[in-house]
């Protein structure tokens, strides 16, 4: 499992990622995407393992567009048979290797294999079986049309699972909203691609509807502690301490108009009691951008933060893709 985790880890900032001919161009902000990984038990050892997983980077390279990944369910990884292996008649002798390279794309949540293509068989030389096996993996070609051809497999069944599933998504962000995980819910709705129209649009309705539930329970949390902290302490500090708490009130919340009201009777018993001129400004949203585009935004950064968290997905070790 730590071999699978470290593939991951390894693997994250070169997540990758392809459009969908038929639902999205190429530039398409939010495309599929793949996560290169190594999987336990492949037959690669782990010397080798690095240099197959930059092939696997390549691969997609090649066959797509680099972008970033929320979830990084859907993987590409290779295994590798041992055809034969000599030792040379040389001096000095050096170790032979043919294998014989397959791919796979698939679902790492739940096993389920996607495609595969066997690759032709590659050949490497070097002092000891290590070095000859990571010369063999530089002959691996990336960019012939029986790859191409499964990369298109993959990521039509990967478009699938997501007009399919995404009732089920929507339902199962509900359900964590519900338990006050908004953060967890607004990161699973935005795993949807926007090259699945239809998809991408039902799960940003209910991102909205989660969001915008988010900021309201916690901005009217913060403008009860402010009103507590100002009550208890009428006074230059104490208006200070409330502001602490209104500044963090999002500018979208239904808690705004109240902050913005207590600010106003604060700065006015402030002026009041220390005739001092007591400053302070709630947040406002930028006027120049639409709300839906601030809201998509602010979402957007709740997603990407989740995604920076390692994610383990149990089934790896026992796929039974080979």
């Amino acid at each position: 499992m730590k071999k699978i985790l470290a593939s991951i880890l390894l693997a994250s900032v070169c997540i990758l990622s392809f459009a969908q001919n038929n639902e999205g161009k190429m530039d398409d902000k939010g495309r599929i995407a793949l996560t290169p990984v190594i999987l336990e038990n492949s037959y690669i050892p782990a010397a080798a393992a690095n240099a197959v997983l930059n092939k696997l980077t390549q691969v997609v390279t090649k066959n797509g567009l680099a972008g970033d990944s929320f979830d990084p369910r859907f993987i590409i990884t290779a295994n590798m048979v041992k055809l034969s292996h000599e030792t040379t008649a040389t001096a000095p002798p050096m170790q032979a290797l043919v294998l014989t390279p397959t791919l796979y794309i698939g679902d790492a949540a739940t096993g389920t294999l996607y495609a595969s293509v066997a690759l032709d068989p590659i050949k490497g030389a070097g002092t000891n079986e290590t070095k000859a096996y990571m010369q063999a993996v530089k002959m691996m070609k990336a960019d012939t049309p029986a790859v191409k051809q499964f990369i298109e497999t993959g990521k039509k069944r990967i478009v699938e699972w997501y007009n399919t599933q995404i009732d089920f998504l929507i339902s199962e962000a509900n359900a964590l909203a519900g338990q006050d995980k908004y953060d967890e819910a607004i990161a699973l709705l935005f795993t949807v691609p926007t090259v699945c129209k239809d998809a991408f649009d039902k799960a940003m309705r209910a991102a909205e509807q989660i969001f915008q539930q988010k900021i309201d329970i916690e901005g009217a949390y913060l403008l009860n502690m402010a009103t507590h902290v100002w009550n208890a302490n009428q006074s230059w500090s104490g208006a200070n301490e409330a502001a602490g708490y209104l500044s963090q009130i999002h500018p979208l919340s239904s808690a705004v108009q109240g902050g913005m009201a207590l600010s106003e009777t604060i700065k006015a018993r402030v002026k009041e009691l220390d005739n001092r001129e007591w400053n302070f400004a709630m947040k406002q949203f930028d006027a120049s951008v639409s709300l839906e585009s601030q809201r998509i935004a602010a979402m957007g950064e709740i997603g990407k933060a989740m995604a920076n968290r390692p994610v383990n997905y149990y089934n790896m070790n026992s796929f039974g893709w080979w």
